[in-house]
């Protein structure tokens, strides 16, 4: 198949129709969700906020294309511009190499640095509930009496830039961060989704170049590294894509349609970059060089359980220093659930991650 050549964002205006669609549907497909929420095992042990959210959400993945949401969300930049008023954060946007941009939420430089790498499948901007997920992680370990900084990348996605581009972005944002004072070991990696993907990406680059990316070493190991529900395969094949299909969040079609736009720009000697629970044995030998300890979540019900948790045995198999949370009922990124349905209670996560990178426990 070969990669499409719609541009980045560009819909036709039966897609644009389908925009105000969706939305017209939206309030009746919450409602129905809602009406069987005592019935479904899977709803009833949320809240009602929580169910409207994943109806929400449930309902855009099936119905909009990538190209629809990215026509609505335009970049990362946007979405971050448009979020760091409502939580009183005055925007910090800094320029780095490789075309790709850091986005602050704190003072760039204090002792520590949290590196938030998004997702979105590769093509889709940053959410505002992941902004605001990782700012509460930094202010609980400031609380805790740290003094940490967050910063968010933003690079190039897939039809705007082809892959892999945003490889040598997320190398350049570390070198940036180094060349400004910070130490590796004081540089934590943080992403989920495609987010986490890229990060798995760039480890293996250092273990196995990429032929059309420098290489690159580091001085001395990274801090840690938290990757939720890592896109541990772009290809739809393992069988819990099947048998979680009425349990995630996003819909099996979404993951399909994913696949059927990255892949094309990715050749085939390549993919195991982004496939990384499909990678060779020993692939991920000599990683413990590279970061201090790894924390990596699943949600039991989500479709990547499968191949989040095949990738995380051979990581771990690599390090030892390798944590896995199984979340019992959790769907695709369930640490952010109470953020996505905006609940007055935001739980325990945020703070259970802040726990784990200040000093590894996760109790």
């Amino acid at each position: 198949m070969a990669p499409s050549k719609r541009a980045y964002g560009q819909i036709s205006g039966l897609e644009t129709l389908g925009l105000f669609g969706t939305l017209f549907l939206l309030p009746f497909a919450q409602a129905i969700r809602l009406l069987r929420k005592p019935f479904n095992e899977h709803d009833k042990v949320r809240t009602w906020r929580r169910v409207k959210a994943d109806a929400l959400v449930g309902l855009f993945a099936s119905s909009l294309n990538a190209y629809q949401i990215q026509f609505v969300d335009k970049s990362s930049q946007n979405v971050y511009e448009k979020w760091a008023p409502t939580v009183n954060v005055k925007p910090d946007v800094e320029a780095i190499e490789e075309g790709a941009q850091l986005l602050w939420v704190t003072p760039r430089k204090r002792k520590r640095v949290i590196l938030y790498v998004h997702g979105g499948g590769y093509v889709l901007p940053a959410v505002p509930f992941g902004f605001t997920y990782w700012k509460l992680v930094g202010d609980e370990l400031n609380k805790g009496g740290e003094d940490f900084s967050v910063a968010f990348l933003e690079y190039d996605l897939i039809p705007k830039a082809d892959w892999p581009t945003f490889v040598k972005q997320t190398i350049a944002s570390i070198k940036h961060l180094i060349a400004a004072g910070y130490e590796p070991g004081d540089i934590l990696l943080t992403g989920d989704s495609a987010g986490a993907g890229i990060i798995i990406a760039v480890l293996a680059h250092i273990l196995h170049p990429i032929p059309s990316v420098p290489e690159f070493s580091l001085p001395s190991s990274l801090g840690p590294a938290v990757f939720i529900s890592p896109y541990a395969a772009i290809k739809v094949e393992s069988p819990s894509f099947f048998s979680n299909a009425n349990t995630d969040i996003f819909p099996l079609a979404f993951f399909k349609h994913l696949e059927n736009i990255v892949v094309p720009t990715i050749p085939e000697d390549q993919l195991v970059y982004l496939q990384p629970a499909k990678a060779p044995k020993d692939w991920f030998a000599g990683v413990d060089k590279l970061v201090s300890r790894v924390l990596i979540t699943v949600g039991e019900g989500e479709c990547l359980k499968d191949d989040i948790e095949t990738f995380s045995k051979a990581f771990s198999e690599a390090h030892k220093e390798t944590t896995l949370i199984s979340i019992p009922n959790g769907t695709h990124n369930e640490p952010y659930g109470t953020l996505v349905a905006v609940e007055p209670d935001v739980g325990e996560w945020p703070s259970k991650v802040a726990q784990w990178l200040a000093d590894g426990s996760t109790q």
